[in-house]
Formats: C-alpha cells, sequence, structure tokens
C-alpha cells in the first residue's frame, strides 16, 4: 500500500525495446505523481504495465491519444518492441508514471 503514495520509483532497463534512446542496464527515476493532475503529452517517456501481462512493465513513447482516456505508445527499436502496434491503445490506468530523468 505505501509503494502507490511515494511518488517516485526507480527501475533497471533490460529489453531493447527503447534503443537507442534508452539502452538495456540504464536506471530510470519515474515520476508517478506526474499523471495525477495532468494527461500525458505526445513524446512523454513513460512507464507502464503490459496489457497483457500486469505484472510486467514496459517503457514506451507516448504517440498520442487514442480517445476515451486511452494512448497510443510506441517503443523506439520497432524490430524489440511490444507496443501499441500489437497490443492498441493503452488506458490511463495502466500508466505508471513519467520518466524523470535516466542515469
Amino acid at each position: 500500500m505505501l509503494s502507490k503514495l511515494v511518488p517516485f520509483a526507480r527501475y533497471v532497463i533490460e529489453g531493447e525495446s527503447m534503443t537507442p534512446d534508452v539502452a538495456p542496464g540504464e536506471r530510470v527515476v519515474v515520476n508517478k505523481a506526474a499523471y495525477w493532475f495532468g494527461r500525458p503529452r505526445a513524446g512523454d517517456l513513460v512507464v507502464l504495465r503490459d496489457p497483457a501481462r500486469r505484472e510486467r512493465l514496459l517503457i514506451k513513447r507516448i504517440d498520442r491519444p487514442a480517445g476515451d482516456g486511452a494512448w497510443l505508445v510506441l517503443g523506439a527499436n520497432e524490430q524489440a518492441s511490444t507496443d501499441s502496434r500489437h497490443f492498441g491503445p493503452v488506458a490511463r490506468e495502466l500508466l505508471v508514471g513519467k520518466v524523470w530523468f535516466r542515469y
């Protein structure tokens, strides 16, 4: 329960779906409060729950709104990315937060 109240989280990138933008092994800090009062914008780098496997987290870039509070998300590496081209629009509640910075 407490983890939902903490506005920031750290993650290590494991896959290649966002290369060359974000490489495997890089770390990101995610602002989980970024969309509590605002909306995602095209170009935002986000962490989200995989619509097919909710326990799995993905990192993608917001492409554009898809209507009804849903968003299209895309990976930078089309050949290695499972994204909206495969699973369609993502509901707002699946967005964990916005990548604030990476290191």
